[in-house]
């Protein structure tokens, strides 16, 4: 209970930061740029950096509920902060999200709480399977760079979205790395937890998940990237948790069934406040109007 109490006040700090920083990346100056220049700009920008401190406050509870529970209850309880995110860019933004957007909104929720009700996720081990991990991770990786790539070399109206995709996988598996450094921490101590590897690695994905996250919010509404990272994020977690973590799922024929239609769910109304973001008049997303020459991947972390 008390991880997805903490899980929760998670998600309420993490929608903070969402919202203040898509304010403050869509309004920071043209030759901002996307990728590492932009950040160094948001840096110095104050409404940024308060966005920042929520997300570092976000991330704190985040680590706790982790020691607490399994990933496939934190990480999809992070989802819950969608609702919170829409009526705080009402205030912020001053666009009035239409009703279909918190129609969707909202049974992305729907779906995610019928996922969970369904699962009934078991806790699994406190550290990883070590080569299990390392194959979720370079997977993982592998979608990272190949949705940067196509944010580059596709439809403009889509890139946010894409954007989207690749940092929320990013921090996907920085909270599956989270789990793992504290859970070497609770086994072995805290000089094993920082002379391992999986404290760096969390700590580059976490860099790449927050510059691919940042540029989402540059060149978008935040309703086209926010559906995006708050689906990437707890599916690559929960992969990461089942597959490296033995965390286990509810299985009968009825709890896979539900479990089926939780993810459809959640995925058909992504799709749709993608599209009904991609129909949004340039007056409501100007920045997407002015088409970027194509570049690589490794650019657009740059």
């Amino acid at each position: 209970m008390l991880a997805v109490v903490l899980a929760l006040v998670a998600a309420a700090c993490f929608a903070s930061s969402t919202v203040t920083q898509h304010r403050a990346a869509s309004t920071a100056p043209p030759e901002s740029g996307t990728g590492v220049r932009l950040v160094l700009a948001l840096l110095r920008q104050p409404l940024w950096l308060v966005g920042l401190a929520f997300g570092l406050a976000g991330a704190v509870l985040q680590t706790v509920a982790l020691s607490q529970g399994a990933l496939l209850v934190v990480q999809p309880l992070l989802v819950s902060g969608l609702l919170l995110a829409l009526p705080l860019s009402v205030l912020l933004e001053g666009r009035r999200p239409a009703r279909a957007e918190w129609i969707w909104a909202s049974a992305v929720v729907v779906g995610l709480a019928v996922f969970l009700v369904s699962a009934q996720p078991g806790a699994g081990r406190d550290v990883a399977d070590a080569t299990a991990l390392r194959t979720c991770l370079l997977a993982g990786a592998a979608v990272v760079l190949v949705a940067a790539g196509l944010s580059r070399a596709g439809s403009g109206r889509y890139r946010a979205l894409l954007l989207g995709l690749g940092g929320g996988t990013a921090l996907g598996l920085a909270g599956a790395l989270l789990k793992e450094v504290t859970g070497r921490y609770a086994v072995d101590g805290l000089l094993s937890a920082l002379g391992s590897w999986p404290l760096w690695a969390l700590v580059l994905a976490a860099v790449v998940g927050v510059v691919l996250n940042q540029s989402s919010y540059r060149v978008g509404v935040l309703t086209a990237s926010q559906p995006a990272i708050t689906i990437a994020e707890p599916v690559a977690a929960a992969a990461v948790g089942a597959l490296a973590f033995d965390e286990r799922m509810s299985n009968g024929g009825g709890a896979v069934a539900a479990q089926a239609a939780g993810l459809a769910l959640m995925v058909t109304a992504v799709v749709q406040l993608a599209r009904i973001t991609a129909e949004e008049s340039s007056a409501a997303a100007p920045t997407q109007t002015t088409p970027e020459p194509p570049h690589s991947p490794e650019e657009e972390l740059c």
